[in-house]
C-alpha cells in the first residue's frame, strides 16, 4: 500500500516547477519562494528529533537546494548514488522525511575531500574527518623532523590539529585523497605539546631579546585567531615556582633537571613576528639612527612618579620666573621717580612703564595659563581618576 504523500510534498514540487517558470525573473521567483516559506512557517506535522524534519525545515531546505544551482549529479565518495539535488526531492518524496544523505546538515556526514596523514611508525592517531589527535614523539614536519627523528628519549608529543594543509592551493586545500605531513604554516589550527622540542623554530618565531628556546619542553598554539579568556583574570607568568619543595637549593628545574638561572625570564609581545631594527633616514628633525624595535614596556606607576617630579620641577621654574617678573616690575615702576632729577628721566620713565605693561601682557598672563594647563595635565595623566591616566587599571606587568 502506497504511503500518503507528506504534507510538504506539494509545496516542494511547486517550488521546483516555479523555478523553471520564473527563471528569467530572479526577483519575482525569490518573492514567490519567500511567501511560500512564510505561509508554511507554522506547519509542524512531522516529528522533531531522531533526525526527522519538520515540514518547515523540509520546505526551507528545498528552497536552498532549488534556488541554488546545485549540480544534478553529486556523487558521494563512498557510494555510487546522487544526493542532495532538487530532482531527488521530487522523485522520491517518501525517503526525504529524513535528513538528505551526505548533505552535512545538522551535523550529519557530508561530502568533502579526504585528507590522509602520513603517520609515523611510532605514532597513535585518532582522527575524524580532518580533525586529528596524534600521540608520538617530537616531529613538527615529516618523519625526518624533530627530536623523534634522531631517536631522542623523553621527547613525547601530543599534536592536536584541524584542517591539515587547508591553506595550500590558494586556500582550496589538498586534493581528495592527498597524503600530507605536519605543516605548521598550512594547517588551519593546532595545539602542539612536546616534552622536548625547539618550539620557536617549529613555529618560525622571531628571536627577539629573549632569544629562541631550544631543547626544552614547549606548548605552541596557532590559528587564524587565538583568544585566551579568564572570567576572573588571566596571568602570564615566567620563572620557577617559589614555594615548591623537593628540588634542592636551586628550586624548580627545567624539564631536563637543569637549573633555571634567570630569576625572571622575559615576556615578549612581538606584533608582526618581526624584530629587525630599521634605520631612520636623516631628515629635518633627526640625525639618522638605528631605531630599536624591541623595547622594554614602561612601568606605569614609575612613569607617573617621573612625570610628577617633572611637574614639580617645572612648577619651581614657573615660581622663580614669576617672582623675577614681580621684582622686575617693581623696579621698573620705581626707577622713573628715582631718576626724576636727571634730564633723561621722562624717557627712562616711559620705557619703564612700557616694560611693566609688556611684562603683564607677555609674561605674567602666559605664565598663569601655563600654571592652569600644567594642573590640568597633572589631573588628566597622573591622577588615577583622570580620563587619560597613564598606567593601565587592568593590565599589570613587572
Amino acid at each position: 500500500m502506497a504511503k500518503d504523500k507528506p504534507v510538504w510534498y506539494d509545496k516542494v514540487k511547486e517550488l521546483f516547477e516555479e523555478k523553471e517558470k520564473l527563471k528569467a525573473s530572479t526577483a519575482a521567483y525569490q518573492s514567490q519562494v519567500n511567501e511560500t516559506i512564510k505561509a508554511e512557517s507554522n506547519i509542524s506535522e512531522q516529528g522533531v528529533g531522531s533526525g526527522v524534519w519538520t515540514a518547515e525545515e523540509i520546505v526551507g531546505t528545498a528552497k536552498k537546494v532549488i534556488t541554488t544551482d546545485c549540480p544534478e549529479n553529486v556523487v558521494c565518495p563512498d557510494e555510487n548514488e546522487t544526493s542532495y539535488n532538487p530532482k531527488k526531492l521530487i522523485d522520491n518524496p517518501d525517503g526525504i522525511n529524513q535528513i538528505p544523505s551526505k548533505s552535512g546538515l545538522y551535523h550529519t556526514e557530508g561530502t568533502e575531500p579526504v585528507v590522509n596523514y602520513k603517520r609515523k611508525k611510532n605514532e597513535k592517531v585518532i582522527s575524524k574527518g580532518n580533525s586529528w589527535i596524534v600521540f608520538g614523539k617530537d616531529g613538527p614536519g615529516s618523519d625526518r623532523s624533530g627530536y623523534g627523528a634522531i631517536g631522542a628519549q623523553k621527547a613525547a608529543a601530543i599534536d592536536i590539529v584541524v584542517g591539515r594543509a587547508s591553506s595550500v592551493r590558494n586556500g582550496k586545500g589538498p586534493e581528495d585523497g592527498a597524503m600530507v605531513d605536519n605543516d605548521f604554516a598550512a594547517d588551519a589550527a593546532r595545539i602542539y605539546i612536546s616534552q622536548l622540542t625547539d618550539i620557536d623554530k617549529n613555529f618560525d618565531l622571531a628571536e627577539g631579546r629573549c632569544k629562541n628556546i631550544t631543547q626544552r619542553s614547549g606548548i605552541g598554539i596557532k590559528a587564524d585567531a587565538v583568544r585566551v579568556i579568564g572570567r576572573e583574570g588571566v596571568k602570564i607568568v615566567t620563572g620557577k615556582a617559589q614555594a615548591w619543595k623537593g628540588f634542592g637549593s636551586s628550586g624548580e628545574t627545567n624539564c631536563l633537571g637543569g637549573k633555571i638561572s634567570r630569576p625572571a625570564p622575559c615576556i615578549e609581545l612581538i606584533a608582526g613576528n618581526r624584530t629587525e631594527n630599521p634605520p631612520l633616514i636623516p631628515g629635518f628633525f633627526n640625525q639618522g639612527e638605528i631605531y630599536n624595535t624591541m623595547q622594554g614596556v614602561a612601568r606605569g606607576e614609575n612613569v607617573v612618579y617621573a612625570l610628577q617630579d617633572l611637574h614639580t620641577s617645572i612648577d619651581q621654574i614657573w615660581s622663580a620666573l614669576f617672582q623675577f617678573l614681580i621684582y622686575q616690575m617693581t623696579f621698573n615702576a620705581g626707577i622713573g621717580p628715582a631718576l626724576s632729577p636727571l634730564p633723561a628721566a621722562p624717557i627712562v620713565g616711559g620705557l619703564a612703564s612700557a616694560a611693566c605693561a609688556a611684562h603683564v601682557n607677555f609674561c605674567l598672563n602666559p605664565l598663569y595659563h601655563v600654571r592652569t594647563n600644567l594642573s590640568t595635565w597633572n589631573a588628566n595623566y597622573l591622577n588615577i581618576s583622570g580620563y587619560r591616566y597613564i598606567p593601565s587599571r587592568n593590565v599589570i606587568s613587572n
